[in-house]
């Protein structure tokens, strides 16, 4: 079981959520960092992070990386799984267009599958689950029940 998340890093997660809202990306990311120095295992903030990283900075292996850990800290999350999915197959799309250096985009997207698989294993609800098996069945190019 994850530890407890005080009440100040969850603050400094909501503000950067809000501050992502505003497009304020670089003060929402320095939020979210100060919430991991409070709690350095609050998955939320860390798959906000990675997320960010990856979507709107392209810092995509670092961004990777900090999913990576997220999952460490909660490794049974239908939606850090489905973010961990999208964001290597995001990533994957991309490094097959434009080589990435330390990138292998068929190695992402055995991985972005493996993510999406166990996401739904978890068996999330409504859009979550639908989103899952949408990007699944993009991937292994066959429709997923």
């Amino acid at each position: 079981m994850a530890p407890s998340v005080p009440e100040t890093a969850i603050a400094l997660y909501r503000k950067a959520l809000d501050l992502h809202a505003g497009d304020d990306i670089d003060g929402a990311l320095a939020s979210a960092r100060e919430a991991l120095q409070i709690a350095p295992h609050y998955a939320d903030a860390r798959q906000y992070i990675g997320a960010t990283l990856v979507q709107r900075k392209h810092s995509y292996a670092v961004g990777l990386a900090e999913l990576e850990r997220a999952k460490e800290d909660a490794p049974d999350d239908p939606a850090l799984l489905y973010t961990l999915g999208w964001c290597s197959e995001f990533v994957a799309h991309r490094a097959s267009r434009r080589p990435v250096q330390g990138i292998d985009p068929l190695e992402l997207l055995a991985k972005a599958e493996q993510y999406l698989r166990r996401c739904l294993e978890l068996h999330p609800e409504g859009k979550l689950r639908d989103d899952a098996a949408d990007l699944l069945a993009s991937i292994i190019k066959e429709d997923v029940p």
